[in-house]
């Protein structure tokens, strides 16, 4: 009785403080975003008292072009890297070759390799290739990056569709492709776009790689010169909320795939989708 209250609440109390902590930094963030120069010069904790919302306005023109080419890059990425891995898992899974199990388990311990070993040698590769200060440079290394945990991920999952339904299929007539996307794919969904979105957040928050391989900022991905960026446009309209204003809408493209995420997390579709 009593003592279960107790722990009840303390649960929701120490729930409250976590949520308190992790809203208090980007509740600042918006608050000094909207200040003018004059109010954040007079003090960090006041509410500004005429919010200037020109500052997003403003953020918004100077990293749209950035912006697009993190979007635009990043989901050929996804959606090459899952569409290669998922193909690769269905062969794993529906066909039976010399080796295979021997080649799966040479892709698996892959996975122990930590990749900033692999850096220097995809970076040379790069450079050797003439991609570097391209697109190329960001999408095929970072397709390729990607197949070692998404065939694992896809074989598990793939390996528990009814092998009647693709018996039944092949019975009247359909080939591997008509297996693969009328069967497979769509079976497929929740594991599917929970790597796709989980790529794409991961490849959008990357600063080291497309630091090291563009130079040319009009082409360059977002974070590598989110900083820099925002400090320019700050100086340039004379309004330090700007720069504040300018992290916020970085954060845009993850909040729209996070949103579009939770949906298979609510509907417990992600349970399923990694169920062994």
């Amino acid at each position: 009785g009593g003592e279960g209250v107790v722990g009840q609440s303390m649960i929701y109390l120490v729930m409250v403080i976590v949520v308190f902590f992790v809203i208090l930094p980007v509740a600042l963030t918006v608050i000094i975003s909207l200040k003018t120069k004059a109010e954040f010069q007079e003090s960090f904790w006041q509410l500004p008292q005429t919010p200037r919302w020109s500052n997003y306005a403003f953020g918004l023109k100077g990293v749209s072009g950035n912006m697009i080419n993190s979007i635009v890059i990043y989901l050929i990425v996804a959606f090459g890297a899952v569409g290669i891995s998922s193909f690769a898992a269905y062969v794993f899974v529906r066909h039976r070759f010399p080796g295979r199990e021997f080649l799966f388990m040479l892709i698996v311990a892959l996975q122990i390799v930590p990749g900033v070993l692999t850096l220097t040698p995809s970076y040379l590769t790069v450079i050797n290739l003439h991609l570097d200060n391209s697109w190329w440079a960001l999408i095929l290394p970072g397709i390729a990056g990607q197949q070692i945990g998404n065939i694992f991920i896809f074989r598990t999952f793939m390996a528990n569709h009814p092998n009647e339904i693709y018996e039944s299929a092949a019975l009247d007539g359909a080939n591997e492709f008509v297996l693969y996307f009328k069967l497979c794919l769509p079976l497929s969904v929740p594991i599917l776009m929970i790597q796709l979105i989980g790529i794409f957040a991961s490849m959008y928050n990357d600063y080291m790689w497309p630091y090291l391989v563009i130079e040319n900022k009009e082409i360059s991905p977002l974070m590598p010169i989110l900083k820099s960026l925002a400090a320019d446009l700050s100086d340039e309209s004379g309004e330090p909320g700007v720069s504040y204003a300018v992290y916020l809408l970085a954060g845009i493209p993850l909040i729209f795939t996070t949103a579009f995420g939770l949906k298979f997390f609510i509907n417990g579709d992600f349970a399923a989708a990694v169920k062994l």
